[in-house]
């Protein structure tokens, strides 16, 4: 079982339950599960799939758990990237992990190192994007969707330690 079917699920038995509660926003299990499903097919249409990865360079906050559940939904293992991490860590990380995609936001862009502008980019809070989100369906990604079926097999993330060299691993 793969973890956007079980997250599915529980949606699907507790629609209106409470499933995200930060800073003061609630978001339930029928507003998270649509809102990763519509950002899901957004990052499919940009390459996202079982064996890519995805880098996100976001605060905690409501949007990063949002756009950890679509990387999954869409097939992807998110590369999580602390936004107060040095430059060169974050350049190191970018640069071995390879990721297709790095979602951040337009008051972090100017924060990350300069090898991330070779990189495609997803900025969350623009009203494009979101203009762009919201025309995807909201209903579950299926297989048929994703570039390859999803199996257990295939990494959810990628996590990087500090080492004790100080280089990640």
């Amino acid at each position: 079982r793969v973890l956007p079917e079980l997250f599915e699920e529980q949606a699907a038995r507790t629609p209106q339950a409470t499933a995200v509660v930060f800073e003061g926003e609630t978001m339930t299990y029928a507003d998270l599960n649509a809102r990763a499903n519509r950002l899901a097919r957004l990052l499919i249409g940009r390459g996202a799939g079982p064996e890519t990865r995805i880098a996100l360079a976001l605060p905690r906050s409501s949007e990063l758990i949002t756009a950890v559940l679509a990387v999954t939904k869409a097939g992807a293992a998110y590369v999580p990237l602390d936004p107060g991490y040095p430059p060169d860590r974050i350049a190191f990380m970018l640069h071995d992990s390879e990721p297709t995609l790095l979602i951040t936001t337009s008051t972090l862009a100017n924060t990350l190192p300069t090898s991330a502008a070779t990189l495609p980019w997803l900025l969350l809070d623009t009203d494009d994007t979101h203009a762009h989100s919201q025309r995807h369906d909201p209903a579950d990604v299926s297989d048929d969707e994703r570039p390859t079926p999803l199996a257990p097999a295939h990494p959810a993330y990628v996590i990087y330690t500090s080492g004790s060299t100080g280089t990640p691993k």
